[in-house]
């Protein structure tokens, strides 16, 4: 049998496969739901409050009453938080004059947990109130699955990044086009597609069209956020895991990157290369456009095993070398974000743990931790959250 027989006989039985996978990870509805429920105090962790404090806001009529479980418990649904920061005037995010702060979550190397670390970054940033966007920029379109994008539905369809990005296609669409809702209220998706691909050498090709062709090519999904950055707080970018034309298109829209690595020796030394890669991509672009600067960078440590003494000193030798841009938690190794990942889902939209509830609740603690701190950055570039923040810090110096 012929090589392209072998492979179109390999396409054919794994279609067939996935459509069977997606039944059992997903419900037999096409479209995810969400479906998560909290206890008071998670909601009020979210919510930036106490218990208490929404008991008592309840008793005085500022809340509704809370919905109960059979025993008696109260809990929270996702639009119950967007309504209560509605009633208690709890403002999230950026001023309607402000731009959305675009991030990157970015390396090159596969099996970091680039996706899903940003999948969990755009999951908990909704939960804290901050309306988000997600730009899957990887042809491999693992974000786009995990927001339940059908991607076979964006075969024929002419609204797509790629179509956006094709430096082919002569009047650029809109991006805003491309945005699709989810299952959340408050995050959007511009999905990949299965053109992506093609759009990465269509746009390797305008090498051959000179300096003015080439700047324009980097710097395209940067020009089509400009219309949505209004809309948003927060637009997270997933980057292919490679330094093409769609890897430097994201390096050139993103206001802060943030850098999963893995405490492991090859991962080091693969971000290592990655790190040069992008100096060299921003030398390249700031011929183009002296404009592009990040408002942070920042490296997290993922799948970390804390038990494993080779992981243990790799962290050390990472803490010392990533020049104070390291976040001071690493993301834990958990079977909970590996079971959630099989039903395509993230940590924060499950609500039976998979093993144990101590084990469940140690995972998202970890993941809230790691996000805090990046939500931080992410204020930091608001104006109106700098000075938020520097009255908060005078208060709790007093």
């Amino acid at each position: 049998m012929l090589s392209g027989q072998i492979l179109d006989a390999m396409i054919t039985s794994c279609e067939n496969a996935k459509t069977v996978l997606r039944q059992a990870a997903i419900d037999p509805s096409d479209r995810k739901t969400l479906n998560i429920s909290m206890g008071a105090s998670v909601a009020a962790e979210f919510l930036g409050r106490t218990p208490e404090a929404l008991s008592k806001a309840e008793a005085r009529g500022r809340l509704p009453a809370p919905k109960t479980s059979a025993n008696g418990r109260r809990y929270y649904t996702v639009e119950d938080l967007i309504a209560i920061r509605e009633a208690l005037g709890i403002k999230m995010g950026k001023l309607p004059s402000e731009r959305a702060v675009v991030v990157a979550v970015q390396n090159f190397k596969g099996g970091v947990s680039k996706s899903t670390t940003g999948k969990h970054l755009a999951d908990y940033l909704a939960l804290r109130g901050y309306r988000v966007l997600v730009v899957d920029c990887d042809p491999q379109a693992s974000m786009s699955v995990m927001f339940d994008v059908n991607l076979e539905a964006l075969v024929d369809e002419t609204h797509t990044l790629s179509n956006f990005l094709s430096p082919r296609i002569d009047e650029a669409d809109s991006l805003r086009k491309t945005i699709q809702k989810t299952a959340w209220p408050n995050i959007d998706i511009c999905p990949a597609n299965l053109g992506l691909q093609d759009t990465e050498w269509e746009l390797t090709a305008t090498i051959e069209e000179g300096p003015t062709a080439i700047a324009g090519a980097f710097r395209m999904l940067r020009i089509g956020l400009e219309e949505v950055r209004h809309d948003y707080d927060v637009v997270i970018l997933d980057p292919p895991p490679a330094m093409g034309f769609l890897g430097v298109n994201t390096l050139t829209a993103a206001d802060g990157l943030l850098i999963p690595v893995p405490a492991r020796q090859l991962d080091y030394l693969s971000t290592i290369h990655f790190m040069q890669t992008c100096r060299e991509a921003m030398d390249l672009v700031s011929k183009f456009d002296t404009s592009i600067d990040y408002g942070f960078i920042r490296v997290v440590c993922t799948m970390f095993q804390p038990s494993r003494t080779n992981e243990a000193q790799m962290l050390q030798v990472m803490e010392k070398t990533y020049a104070g841009q390291m976040l001071s938690t690493p993301i834990l190794l958990s079977e909970e974000i590996k079971n959630a990942g099989l039903s395509m889902s993230s940590i924060y939209e499950i609500n039976k743990p998979y093993g144990s509830h101590q084990t469940y609740v140690r995972c998202r603690d970890n993941l809230n931790m790691v996000f805090r701190e990046v939500e931080k950055d992410i204020c930091k570039q608001w104006p109106s959250r700098m000075a938020q923040l520097g009255t908060d810090r005078l208060t709790e110096a007093a």
